[in-house]
């Protein structure tokens, strides 16, 4: 496992490009509010 993704830990600000190509933060979307980030693995 990354190092940064560790129990206890302050979740990394990861930053991607949206449908329009801007890139976001995961910062902007939770502001100073609480975030759940939910990761799922598929089959697809």
């Amino acid at each position: 496992m990354h190092p940064d993704l560790q129990v206890g830990k302050r979740f990394p600000d990861f930053a991607a490009p949206d449908h329009t190509g801007a890139v976001r933060r995961l910062s902007e979307f939770a502001g100073k509010d609480p975030l759940a980030l939910i990761i799922y693995r598929g089959w697809w």
